[in-house]
């Protein structure tokens, strides 16, 4: 994450929007579409929080997270021994080609350039890497409500944007396979996935898989 427009303290983390579990059914699908996409290797989670999905895919990767928060970073180093730096990926370096799998979930929207940190991202993958995450849909009736209150109640929110501007941002990055598809949240920590026809009418959060 990388706005400080709010810290990133032990209240942002509790609140309705940011609150999670570790073994949590939305982690379980996070960590399905990282292993459907990245069977093994090194993994990177970008605003990895207090590590509920790295945990996850602890057993699955040779695991690292990097968060703006020193609360999220702190808390997380005292309850797994889990590789993990607090850093603003707007400004850490990350080390190129190194990574099969860079996760992002709801984290490039907190960013003020974010196309400068996709093309990092880019950078850091290997060959045939994969980025996958996940950003407010901002797009249809739905999207655009639930974007526009997760704006209001989350002020660290500062690039909400159409799916077609996170397009071009992952093209001109030089990610040229790129699969957008929709998530809605059932209930506390639950979400399904949607494709097919119509999923944009439905879809309250834009996921994304991009390959290089």
């Amino acid at each position: 994450m990388g706005s400080n427009r709010m810290p990133y303290d032990k209240q942002y983390f509790e609140n309705i929007f940011s609150r999670q579990v570790t073994n949590s059914q939305r982690n379980r699908r996070r960590l399905h579409l990282a292993l459907k996409e990245v069977q093994t290797g090194n993994l990177l989670e970008i605003g990895c929080g207090q590590g509920e999905f790295l945990r996850m895919a602890a057993p699955h990767f040779a695991v690292e997270g990097i968060d703006i928060s020193r609360h999220a970073v702190k808390a997380l180093r005292s309850s797994a021994k889990l590789p993990v730096r607090r850093a603003d990926i707007q400004h850490a370096p990350l080390q190129t080609d190194n990574y099969e799998g860079i996760a992002a979930f709801n984290v490039l929207e907190h960013l003020h350039k974010p196309g400068d940190v996709v093309e990092k991202i880019y950078a850091a993958l290997k060959p045939g890497g994969v980025l996958f995450g996940s950003v407010p849909f901002k797009s249809h009736l739905l999207g655009r409500i639930h974007t526009g209150l997760t704006n209001i109640f989350d002020r660290t929110h500062v690039a909400t944007y159409p799916p077609g501007q996170w397009q071009d941002i992952f093209a001109q990055s030089g990610f040229e396979n790129v699969d957008f598809f929709g998530e809605v949240m059932t209930g506390k920590n639950g979400c399904t996935y949607i494709r097919g026809r119509g999923w944009q009418w439905l879809a309250l959060n834009l996921m994304f898989v991009c390959r290089k």
